[in-house]
């Protein structure tokens, strides 16, 4: 089976360890991300880290330009905040940075993040989330739901490099499968009317709910869910089932 993947470069090394034994995997890094310059603002956010009962970082990116603010600003970490991050490829930085970071053992989500006892009791105190600009707003509206109060700092802005999107598309009839873990990509893959994505044949394997919804909307009919976002959970949907075993695994939806 031949699993198609848009992943970082820097990230290329994990996935193959684990997913290799399992797919023969095309890899691919369309993701161009662009670092935004420092403001007065996000330097008095930096100096005032220590007002925050935690602090998510989304991303490895995310997470470096928090540890170099830290390294910066701070000659020690502030103490009694929570430094989580979604797994373990963020947390090796944050850990790296001096910092003793907390994210889910599996799934790897915004969602398992939020299910952390940590994200539980946060009326009236002061979170920061730090991402890239654009994305999901999952962190401050569930955050403010429970009476944070929640501020979010764009470091970085990300966008798709066109070339290798069209090199991906020249590759999907190679293509068994692609995984999708992010609406972007699943957005500039579908493209417009003459996308060669919206008549292939392929599975798209999708780490969430919200993106599962997202491909029913399409009318995209051979999907599945896989338990989340981690090279292990898609290596739990893979592992014993071949694309034609998969409409009757747990993870499909056929709704």
């Amino acid at each position: 089976m031949r699993l198609l993947l848009a992943k970082a470069r820097p990230d290329w090394a994990r996935w193959q360890s684990q997913l290799a034994p399992h797919a023969d995997l095309m890899l691919h890094d369309p993701w161009r991300l662009t670092l935004r310059p420092e403001t007065p603002e996000r330097r008095s956010l930096w100096l005032n880290l220590d007002e925050y009962q935690g602090v998510i970082c989304v991303s490895p990116t995310a997470a470096s330009q928090l540890t170099a603010a830290l390294d910066h600003y701070w000659p020690q970490p502030p103490a009694r905040v929570h430094w989580l991050c979604n797994g373990p490829a963020t947390a090796r930085v944050l850990s790296q940075g001096g910092l003793v970071p907390q994210f889910p053992v599996s799934g790897h989500t915004a969602e398992e993040v939020l299910a952390l006892p940590s994200t539980q009791a946060v009326a009236q105190r002061k979170w920061l989330v730090v991402k890239g600009a654009g994305g999901r707003d999952l962190y401050p509206q569930v955050l403010q739901g429970r009476g944070a109060e929640v501020q979010s700092i764009d470091v970085y802005d990300r966008a798709l490099d066109p070339a290798i999107l069209e090199d991906m598309a020249r590759l999907s009839g190679q293509t068994d499968a692609v995984l999708v873990s992010s609406q972007l990509l699943g957005n500039a893959l579908w493209g417009g009317q003459s996308s060669p994505w919206r008549s292939w044949q392929g599975t798209w394997l999708l780490t969430s709910p919200r993106l599962m919804a997202w491909a029913r909307e399409r009318g995209i009919d051979r999907r599945v869910q896989t338990p989340g976002a981690s090279p292990e959970a898609v290596v739990q949907c893979l592992s014993g089932r071949g694309v034609t075993a998969w409409p009757g695994s747990p993870y499909t939806d056929t709704h």
